[in-house]
């Protein structure tokens, strides 16, 4: 580990100059360079006042921004996406924002190859929420680092000298920390630019000529992989997939084990929490998340999670989580998905987690998510991902003969008044760039059929 901690403070430190960090096209990013933008962008900061929102696309352009932020001791503000909405309901909270293009300043000097800081320097993340409103979340760089630590410790014997492929933006805690932060602490070169299509991972496995990588993911993406049988041709190059952000379809892993290749390890965690618990389902593996070294779980009388952690403000201080959960053996657990999505519809109450996971068991649907409209009175509405026989149904069939069926289905468990009227169909769920699906964008879908 490159990373260093005392008591409050962090290091880290390169042995030589020309250490690759990263590459962008195939050119490698050597640790001298990186740093050289590091000490141009502070001293272009150390003159600038207040707290500054930090929205960059460009990994590299952000991790340069970030660390010098962090070496002028600014606040750093992290918003979930840069929309003109956004960034007005959050201009009270910064002084000014990052500039896209990096300083040219500097550019000359030799600098140390040791980067230091305070551990308790703040950050602020705004996750889009449930509703699609901006949330604060605060954060020091000690609960990540402390995060860092552990995930090398848990992960580096199967991860080894791999390079990091990443299809998920940094700007949200899972990309910050997989992408940016471990690497970087653990001295391993990130691959740019992000993997955007299957098609960039299978060329870029098929000309590892040796390297091996690791993709950090998401199930958004990892559910797009439609070319697995050409991947699996390049096994040995794919060392470790990782997804987080929400909940993996059990088709994913599946998927994986038919072509030879190892199920992506899931991390289960949240910008509040930090990571909590990790599995990996390949065949005959519990579907049970184990936690992460030093996090004690329990749970509440209605079963909702219940941990200590040290990546919270108050490590020894019990958090409620949102999520339901059955406790298995040696702190294990089922995840059994949200608590708080229950609503009344005509003054009987239903549970949206219950009206996805009973629509998913037919045999037309690939996925599903339920979300409240009112238009103008109280209903469901119900967006789905079909299947390859679903779709032939609806291809055949039409839109009114599957809703028809699909309610059909849904009135065997749930009285009819509470049953989604309203269906959308769609290729894929809106997930956000950190792989979460809001209420706020489920609804979108159906303004846009009005």
């Amino acid at each position: 580990m490159l990373l260093k901690t005392s008591t409050e403070q962090w290091e880290l430190q390169w042995r030589r100059p020309d250490a690759k960090l990263a590459s962008i096209k195939g050119e490698p990013i050597s640790a001298s360079i990186w740093l050289q933008d590091v000490a141009a962008a502070t001293y272009w900061l150390n003159e600038q006042k207040g707290d500054a929102l930090l929205y960059q696309r460009d990994w590299y352009r952000f991790s340069v921004w970030f660390f010098a932020l962090l070496e002028s001791k600014k606040r750093i503000i992290l918003p979930a996406n840069d929309k003109p909405a956004t960034l007005s309901e959050l201009s009270s909270q910064y002084a000014f924002r990052v500039p896209e293009e990096l300083p040219s300043k500097g550019r000359s000097d030799a600098p140390s190859l040791i980067l230091k800081g305070d551990l308790d320097s703040p950050l602020t993340f705004f996750t889009s929420g449930s509703s699609g409103k901006p949330k604060a979340v605060e954060k020091t760089l000690r609960q990540l680092w402390l995060e860092v630590e552990t995930l090398e410790r848990t992960f580096a014997d199967k991860l080894g000298q791999t390079d990091i492929l990443a299809t998920v933006t940094h700007q949200h805690i899972y990309g910050l920390l997989f992408t940016v932060l471990w690497p970087l602490a653990a001295g391993r070169s990130v691959t740019l630019p992000l993997v955007d299509y299957p098609e960039q991972l299978q060329q870029l496995l098929a000309k590892a000529d040796g390297r091996r990588y690791a993709l950090v993911s998401s199930p958004a993406h990892l559910q797009r992989l439609d070319n697995l049988p050409q991947l699996s041709q390049h096994k040995n190059a794919l060392t470790m997939v990782f997804s987080s952000g929400g909940p993996l379809p059990g088709s994913v892993p599946n998927n994986f084990a038919d072509n030879e290749l190892q199920a992506p390890i899931e991390v289960y965690g949240s910008t509040e929490t930090g990571g909590i618990a990790w599995r990996q389902r390949n065949p005959g593996a519990s579907d049970s998340f184990k936690p992460l070294a030093g996090i004690e779980v329990s749970c509440d009388n209605n079963d909702i999670l219940v941990i200590q952690s040290p990546y919270l403000k108050e490590p020894q201080r019990p958090y409620t989580t949102e999520d339901k959960v059955q406790l298995q053996g040696q702190g294990c657990f089922l995840l059994l998905g949200r608590q708080d999505r229950v609503t009344k519809i005509a003054e009987k109450r239903v549970s949206l987690n219950e009206v996805e996971q009973f629509i998913q068991q037919h045999e037309w649907v690939e996925s599903a998510k339920a979300c409240v409209l009112h238009s103008p009175r109280v209903e469901l509405g119900l967006v789905l991902v079909l299947n390859s026989a679903g779709n032939a149904e609806l291809n055949a069939q039409g839109r009114f003969k599957v809703r028809q069926e699909l309610r059909h289905h849904l009135q065997q468990r749930f009285e009819k008044v509470v049953v989604p009227k309203r269906f959308r169909y769609v290729a894929q769920l809106p997930y956000n760039g950190a792989g979460k699906v809001t209420q706020a964008d489920l609804q979108a879908l159906f303004e846009e059929e009005k």
